[in-house]
Order: structure tokens, then C-alpha cells, then sequence
């Protein structure tokens, strides 16, 4: 007897391999797809971090202006350049000559909202170095998106002679029509935004001036003296606006023994006061300030270097004698949390000029008044004098970076601005849908915080 299949089983047969291969089909399909979307996202992915590695490159030397040169033997080879700002076409700030105060700008970079929450330009000036560290040339470069294709160009604001600017990358001339490169495709996203500064000309009160001390921007200031309790003399003052002298210094050694005097150890201290004529003692009219955790301070004041013998810059000896700045409460006594910060005075004209000490606080301080405390205990140190100018107390433009996309910053307020935050995205293996519609495809995209800190302040 033969056996065979009937023609219902094969049918039935047929119907199952029909099932298995289009479920494999499927899966075969699916897994493809997949496979292709995944290295399409991975593709997009890195080319959106290669394109933020250079463009963080590019932006974070915004602002840069100061550069070294030869020089003559002896003399300063570290200057600034291009802040003098005589016309546009030589300055690295955008507009600080603005007639109005409010739009002053001395930062030196500009962000346009081309579309609100997806392209952003941005313009930013700094100077070119070669590999030698010194100035070549002036330059004004611009990241923008046209057509989903990112572009930048630049611009010679000004170069040195010897600079071919036939061969250069930048077009030259400042009202030169530059030829951008093509920087990246397919470009979904390109956003900037601005870190807020610690100082605001809108914020809170007490945030909107960068210098406390003198109040109001001003130079002139005064100092008065500590004297009639125990270890405190007086000390002589002549004040000067803008500068103070001060002598009569209290000597703790013996010239008949040529000892220390290891008993009193009296010392002096003054307190910066504005340049008033108020009543009381310093207790009553010292600048009081208040001190605020999450803000960095500075204190900073310049020393000449004189050309008197008598100067304490002549007799100062170094880990005998004492010279330190720092705050004292109205009672005279210095708050836990601030150590007084320890200055020598110029030994030559090229240690001479600024002293600048920063600090913070872990919690707030109010009515802190600044001291100057001094202490001799060398034979000629107390017979000189001291010479203190352009005292300042300031805020320091935050390194803490807070960014908030709704906030628009005043103008007067960019040249404080330290960072920038970027997003980048970028889509790759994009098709047309049946309708002929351009779809996306998968994306790659990259947030990246960028430091900029040489932009401005041209103050």
C-alpha cells in the first residue's frame, strides 16, 4: 500500500512555512531596521560631540586680550591689547562706548535668537596668538545655522603686517564678507545660553554692583584709627582721597637692649570709612558690611613703591613684622570664619601695585567692618610709613555656573557672564514618508558647559 500526503495536509503544510518565513521576515526586517536606527543614533551622537568639542575650543577663548611680546631688557613683557577701544574695528568688546549706560557692552560676544528655543547665533571677538604665545591678529568669529547646515566664519578685525591675509583662513577687514565653512548637516537644534552672573543689575538688592567699598563705584575712602583700649595705638593718618598714608607705627622693641619687648606687643589697626565727616569714633563710622554665603569677594589695594629711605618698604623685615587686612565685628573682634589675610609691602618697583585676596563665607556676616592691622617688632621698621590706594572691596563674578533659558540678561550685565551652555542636535538617516514629508531620522544630541573666563569686564 503507497502512502503519500493528502492535498488538504499539504496545503496545511504550505500554510505553515508560509507563517514561519514571514514572521521571520518580520523579525529579520525589525532587526535590520534597528540595527541601521542604532548606528544612525550612534553616527548623530558623535558627530554632535566632535562638533561641541571644536565649537567649545573656538568660544572659550572669547574675550582673550592680553598677550606677551619682546620687550627691552627688564621692562614688562604681559599688556593688554585692543581695550582701549577707539572705534569698533580695534576694540575686543562689543560696544562699551554706547551713549546710553544701560547699553554699554564690554563683553565680547553677541547671541541672536533666530528661532525661539532652536537656533541660535553667536558673534564672539579674541585675539589670535601664534605658537609662541604673542599677538597676530584681531578676530570676530561666528557659529550660525542656514538650512539645518551649521556654519562658522570669522572675520580680521585688525592684524599685524606680517600676517598674509591672502592666505588666511578669516576674510579680511572688519566690513569683509566672510565665506563660512560648513561645520555640520542636519542640524534639529542649536541653542546658547548665556550663565547667569552672581552680579545683576536686576537682581535682589545687595547683588547689583560688583564693588561695595567705596559705595557707588567711587575711589575715595578714609581711614580711622583704633586706639585708647589695651595693645591698640594710635596711629597717624593722612588721608588723601583716593589714598592713605599712614605712620607713628607702634615699635615693640627695646633699642637700649636691642630686645623684642615681649610683654605689651602693642600693635595698630585702622578701619576704611567713606570719606565723610561724621561724628564718633571708629566703632560709629567704619563701613559696615554685610557678607553673604555664595558669593566670592575680593579685597584689593595698590602700594607704590617709594623712593624714600624712610618708607616701611625700606625696613620692613619679613617674619618679624606684621602687615594683614581683614574684618573685625563693632565690638573689635574678628569673626570666626575669615582669617586675616597676611600682605608684605613692594621690596622693588617691579613687586609694587596690587594686592588682591579672595575669600568666602559659610554663613552670613553683618556689620564687619575692614581692618588694617600692623605689628613691628624689628629696630627701624616702626619709623617708616605705609601708603595704601585704591582700596576696593568687590564681588567676584561667579565660577558657579546657573543657567536659565527665560531669564534675559541687561547688556550692562553680559560682561560678568563667565559660561556658556551649548546644545547641539543632530539627526541622521532621515527619509521622505509616503507623503513626501522629510522625516528625521534618529538624533544624536550633546549638552556642554563651556568656561569663558576672559570675557569682559572692561573695568
Amino acid at each position: 500500500m503507497k502512502k503519500g500526503f493528502t492535498l488538504m495536509e499539504l496545503l496545511v503544510y504550505m500554510m505553515i512555512v508560509g507563517i514561519i518565513v514571514i514572521v521571520a521576515g518580520q523579525a529579520f526586517s525589525n532587526s535590520t531596521k534597528f540595527r541601521v536606527r542604532t548606528q544612525n543614533m550612534l553616527k548623530a551622537t558623535q558627530e554632535a560631540e566632535n562638533v561641541a568639542t571644536l565649537f567649545k575650543a573656538d568660544v572659550s577663548q572669547m574675550g582673550a586680550k592680553s598677550s606677551k611680546e619682546a620687550t627691552v631688557a627688564g621692562g614688562e613683557d604681559s599688556f593688554e591689547k585692543y581695550t582701549n577701544c577707539t572705534s569698533s574695528a580695534d576694540c575686543i568688546y562689543m560696544d562699551p562706548n554706547n551713549a546710553t549706560t544701560n547699553n554699554k557692552d564690554s563683553s565680547s560676544y553677541a547671541i541672536t535668537n533666530k528661532v525661539t528655543g532652536k537656533y541660535d547665533s553667536i558673534a564672539f571677538l579674541r585675539i589670535r596668538y601664534n605658537d609662541q604665545g604673542k599677538y597676530q591678529a584681531l578676530e570676530k568669529v561666528e557659529w550660525y545655522v542656514e538650512n539645518e547646515v551649521l556654519k562658522r566664519s570669522c572675520r580680521l578685525m585688525q592684524k599685524i603686517s606680517s600676517l598674509d591675509a591672502n592666505s588666511d583662513p578669516c576674510s579680511n577687514g572688519p566690513n569683509s564678507t566672510p565665506t563660512p565653512v560648513e561645520i555640520a548637516s542636519g542640524v534639529k537644534k542649536f541653542t546658547i545660553i548665556p550663565g547667569l552672573p552672581s552680579i545683576r543689575s536686576n537682581a535682589s538688592t545687595g547683588y547689583t554692583e560688583e564693588q561695595i567699598f567705596p559705595p557707588g563705584g567711587g575711589e575715595s575712602f578714609k581711614f580711622l584709627s583704633r586706639y585708647g583700649e589695651a595693645d591698640y595705638v594710635m596711629l597717624s593718618v593722612l588721608d588723601n582721597g583716593s589714598s592713605s598714608t599712614l605712620s607713628g607705627f607702634k615699635r615693640n622693641y627695646d633699642l637700649s637692649d636691642a630686645t623684642i619687648n615681649t610683654e605689651s606687643k602693642q600693635m595698630n589697626q585702622v578701619f576704611a570709612a567713606t570719606n565723610e565727616d561724621l561724628e564718633g569714633d571708629w566703632k560709629d563710622r567704619c563701613y559696615k558690611f554685610k557678607l553673604e554665603p555664595g558669593i566670592e569677594y575680593e579685597i584689593s589695594f595698590e602700594m607704590p613703591y617709594p623712593t624714600s629711605v624712610d618708607d616701611m618698604t625700606q625696613l620692613f623685615v619679613p617674619g618679624r613684622d606684621h602687615m594683614s587686612v581683614g574684618f573685625r565685628d563693632i565690638n573689635g573682634e574678628r569673626p570666626a570664619t575669615i582669617n586675616d589675610f597676611l600682605f608684605y609691602p613692594p621690596t622693588s618697583n617691579q613687586s609694587a601695585g596690587k594686592r588682591a585676596m579672595r575669600f568666602t563665607v559659610p554663613d552670613t556676616l553683618k556689620n564687619q567692618c575692614m581692618a588694617f592691622t600692623f605689628s613691628t617688632y624689628s629696630p627701624k621698621a616702626a619709623e617708616g610709613t605705609v601708603t595704601i590706594s585704591n582700596l576696593k572691596l568687590r564681588r567676584v563674578a561667579s565660577s558657579t555656573y546657573n543657567f536659565n533659558s527665560s531669564i534675559t540678561l541687561p547688556i550692562k550685565d553680559k560682561k560678568n557672564v563667565k559660561a556658556l551652555k551649548m546644545s547641539l542636535q543632530i539627526a541622521r538617516g532621515g527619509k521622505k514618508d509616503q507623503s513626501g514629508v522629510m522625516r528625521a531620522g534618529e538624533t544624536g544630541e550633546i549638552e556642554m558647559v563651556i568656561p569663558t573666563p576672559s570675557n569682559g569686564p572692561r573695568d
